[in-house]
């Protein structure tokens, strides 16, 4: 199992949902309205630093990781111009149920 975690602008929710969609990926954890900072700047829901961002949390088998990868690669690249959509995954080595 993978743990793969999506960042993103929240004006991108309606898409990032409908790449999950494309991939067939229906298991999910969905944080709203959070605020921080990176290479696009501050996002802090306020006048000074507009926006706010949203996350995905997913466990997700190999096939799974590489079909969301792949629908992924392909939004960024057809967007072209840089997205606030960052892709994150790492193992998991331990789930206690």
């Amino acid at each position: 199992m993978k743990a793969l975690m999506l960042v993103f602008d929240s004006e991108l929710a309606e898409e990032v949902f409908t790449l999950m969609k494309l991939a067939e990926i229906i298991n999910y954890t969905y944080f709203k309205g959070l605020y921080g900072s990176g290479n696009q700047g501050k996002k802090e829901g306020s006048i000074t630093w507009p926006g706010n961002n949203e996350l995905l949390l997913m466990l997700l088998n190999e096939s799974e990781l590489e079909r969301f990868k792949v629908v992924v690669k392909e939004f960024k690249k057809n967007k072209g111009v840089p997205t606030g959509l960052l892709f994150f995954h790492w193992p998991l080595t331990e789930m206690i149920v």
